[in-house]
C-alpha cells in the first residue's frame, strides 16, 4: 500500500513523499488522524472500507490532501488565537489547497467529496455551521446559498479567487467568520458536541509555527534513525513476487534512450522521476503538450515534431495532373477574376477621374453663387480594393491508411489528395494569398515527422510540386501535435485573416495510445487553443464514419464529410474559395 501511495504523488506532484503508519493507539479518534512532518505523511495503520468508498481510496484521499498542504501551506503564528478561531483558519486552509489541487486535478473534487462526513444528527448549530461550510467550499461555485453565514463564508472565498495562491487568505477569512460565531454567542463545544470532521483530512499541527518547531525536531531524530537503503522505493508484483526497478529516463540522457524502461533487479534501486523542460538540442525539433482528459490537465513537452522538409520527386504527374483538369482549372480561373473584381471602391471629390461626383458638383455651384472660390474637385473615381490576406496552412494526414485504394477510380487516397493540393495550390496563387502545405504521421510521441512541402514565402512552383508528389503515407495519426506546431506557424505570419485546413482519413490514434479516446480529446483541445489565437480550423475527412469523432474535435459546422473521395479535388478548391471570399 505505502509504494502505491508514493507513486501515486509522485506522478501527480513530482515529489517523493515518505508514507509512514501512525502507531495503533486507538484511544482517541485523534491519534488516528493523518498527519504531516515535513515531506513524511503519517498515516492511520488501518481504515475499514466504506459502503461505497474502498479503504484504498481513502488512503489516497489522506496521503494527497496532505501533499497539497505540503506544496502549498505555511506555518501561522497561533498566539492569542482562541480554539474557535483556529478551527476556522484550518478549516479555510483546508479548502485553500484542495481549490488549488482541483484547479490541476479536477477529479479529486470527487474523490473528497466522496468521503465528507455525514450532516451531524445533533441539533447544536456550531457542530452543523462547520459541516455546511466545509461541504460548500468544497464546491464554492456551485455551493447552496440559504445561511447567512454559509453565505458569507463562501462570497469571501469566492472574492480571493485571484489570489489563492496566497496563503494569508486563509487566516483573514477565518478570523472573519470566527468573530461573527463570536457575535453569534455560539461555542465550539457547545452541548458537549465537537464539530465533525472529514477523516481523510490531517491534524493541521503542521499550520501552526509552536506546534511546527516541534515536529521538525522530531522528524530530524527520525531521518538520523532512517537506513542507507530504501527497501519501499520497489514495486512488487503480486502473481509472481519479483521486485521491479522504475524509473523515467530523461529525453536528453545519454544513449539517445527517450521513455520508460522497468527492469527486473535485485538491488536496492532508488525511485526517481522527472521531467525534462529544456530546449531540444535540434532546431528542428520542437515538443508540445498533451491534453490528458481522464486528469484534467496537460503535459508539458510530452510530444516531440519533427519538422523537415519533405523528399522531393518528379513532376511528370504532376504536369498530368493539371492537363486532364484544364476544365475545371478554366472555370477556376474566372471564379478568381470575379474575386479579384468583386470590391470596387468610389474614391469622391477628386480632381480628376472617369465621372462627375455630383454632390462635389453641388456644392462647387453654391459656393460660386454665393461669390466664393470654389475648388476643382468635382470628380469620382473608381479603384479596386486588394482583398485582405488569408493565410492558409494546409495540413495531410500521411498515415498508412492514405495508401488504400479507392474503389471508384481505382487510385489511392494519397494519390487524390496531393491532386487536390495541386489544385489548390493553383487558386491561391491566383487570388495571391499566403499559403503553407505540409503533411503529418507518427510513430509514437517523440516521433511525430511534419514534412513541410511548401513555405509561406515560397513559390508553387515545380520545386514544391516535387515535393508534394514525394509524400508517401506511413504510421499513425496524431493530430493534436500536428495541429499545435501548424498553429504556431500561423500565429506568426501577418495578415487579418487565418485558417488551417486538416484533410484526414481517420480517427486520432498512435502505437502507445490505447485509450481510443485519449488523441480524440487532445485534438480537440489543440483545436480549441488555435481558435483561442485567431485561427479558423476546419476539416475535411475522408472517413464515411468520420462524424462522430469529427464533430467532437472541430465542433458543428466546422467539418465536411466525403463520401466520395473521388471529388476530394475539386471540394477542397471550392471550400478554399468559401473562405477566400467572406476574408
Amino acid at each position: 500500500m505505502r509504494y502505491r501511495l508514493q507513486l501515486y504523488l509522485i506522478a501527480l506532484w513530482g515529489r517523493d513523499f515518505a508514507i509512514e503508519p501512525l502507531s495503533d493507539d486507538a484511544t482517541s479518534p485523534l491519534t488516528q488522524r493523518p498527519c504531516l512532518r515535513g515531506d513524511t505523511i503519517h498515516l492511520p495503520s488501518r481504515i475499514e472500507a466504506g459502503e461505497e468508498v474502498s479503504a484504498m481510496a481513502h488512503y489516497r484521499a489522506a496521503a494527497v490532501h496532505a501533499a497539497a498542504h505540503a506544496i502549498y501551506s505555511h506555518a501561522f503564528d497561533a498566539q492569542d488565537l482562541k480554539p474557535r478561531q483556529r478551527l476556522l483558519v484550518e478549516l479555510i486552509e483546508d479548502a485553500r489547497v484542495e481549490y488549488l489541487a482541483i484547479q490541476r486535478f479536477p477529479r479529486l473534487r470527487y474523490l473528497w467529496a466522496s468521503l465528507l462526513p455525514p450532516k451531524p444528527s445533533t441539533a447544536m448549530p456550531f457542530p452543523a455551521l462547520i459541516w455546511q461550510l466545509s461541504k460548500a467550499l468544497l464546491a464554492p461555485e456551485a455551493a447552496y446559498r440559504g445561511d447567512f453565514w454559509i453565505d458569507k463564508g463562501v462570497g469571501l472565498f469566492l472574492e480571493r479567487r485571484a489570489c489563492m495562491e496566497d496563503p494569508t487568505i486563509s487566516r483573514e477569512i477565518g478570523l472573519r467568520l470566527a468573530h461573527d460565531l463570536g457575535q453569534m454567542r455560539l461555542a465550539m463545544d457547545e452541548g458537549g458536541t465537537l464539530p465533525l470532521l472529514a477523516s481523510y483530512r490531517d491534524d493541521n499541527r503542521h499550520l501552526w509555527l509552536q506546534v511546527r518547531e516541534t515536529l521538525s525536531e522530531d522528524a530530524q531524530n527520525a531521518a538520523e534513525c532512517m537506513p542507507a537503503s530504501r527497501p519501499e522505493a520497489f514495486l512488487e508484483e503480486a502473481t509472481e513476487g519479483r521486485r521491479l526497478a522504475f524509473s523515467e529516463i530523461a529525453l536528453t540522457g545519454e544513449g539517445g534512450d527517450v521513455g520508460y524502461r522497468v527492469e527486473v533487479t535485485s538491488d536496492d534501486a532508488s525511485l526517481s522521476f522527472y521531467q525534462s523542460t529544456a530546449p531540444c538540442p535540434e532546431p528542428n525539433r520542437m515538443r508540445y503538450p498533451e491534453w490528458f482528459e481522464d486528469l484534467g490537465f496537460e503535459r508539458q513537452n510530452w510530444c516531440t515534431v519533427r519538422e523537415q522538409s519533405a523528399p522531393t520527386s518528379d513532376t511528370v504527374e504532376a504536369e498530368r495532373a493539371l492537363g486532364e483538369r484544364q476544365v475545371l482549372l478554366r472555370r477556376l480561373r474566372n471564379v478568381i477574376g470575379a474575386l479579384r473584381m468583386r470590391r470596387i471602391v468610389r474614391l469622391r471629390a477628386q480632381e480628376s477621374g472617369d465621372d462627375l461626383d455630383l454632390d462635389a458638383a453641388i456644392r462647387v455651384l453654391a459656393e460660386w453663387r454665393t461669390g466664393r472660390v470654389p475648388d476643382a474637385y468635382v470628380y469620382q473615381r473608381r479603384r479596386i480594393q486588394n482583398d485582405s490576406s488569408l493565410n492558409t496552412s494546409l495540413l495531410l494526414d500521411l498515415s498508412e491508411s492514405v495508401n488504400t485504394p479507392v474503389s471508384a477510380v481505382g487510385r489511392r487516397v494519397l494519390d487524390l489528395a496531393r491532386e487536390a493540393v495541386l489544385l489548390l495550390g493553383q487558386t491561391v496563387d491566383g487570388l495571391g494569398h499566403p499559403l503553407a502545405v505540409a503533411g503529418f504521421r507518427s510513430n509514437g510521441r517523440h516521433e511525430i515527422d511534419y514534412l513541410r512541402v511548401k513555405g509561406f514565402d515560397e513559390d508553387f512552383d515545380a520545386e514544391a510540386r516535387g515535393r508534394l508528389y514525394g509524400l508517401t503515407g506511413g504510421g499513425s495519426t496524431r493530430m493534436g501535435a500536428a495541429i499545435r506546431h501548424a498553429t504556431a506557424s500561423l500565429a506568426a505570419e501577418t495578415g487579418s485573416h487565418r485558417l488551417l485546413l486538416v484533410v484526414t482519413d481517420g480517427v486520432p490514434a498512435d502505437i502507445d495510445v490505447f485509450n481510443p479516446d485519449h488523441l480524440v480529446s487532445d485534438a480537440r483541445h489543440a483545436v480549441m487553443q488555435a481558435r483561442r489565437q485567431g485561427v479558423q480550423v476546419f476539416c475535411v475527412s475522408l472517413d464515411p464514419r468520420a462524424d462522430v469523432y469529427v464533430s467532437r474535435i472541430f465542433g458543428l459546422a466546422h467539418y465536411l464529410v466525403l463520401d466520395q473521395v473521388e471529388y476530394l479535388p475539386e471540394r477542397l478548391t471550392r471550400l478554399f474559395l468559401k473562405f477566400a471570399s467572406t476574408a
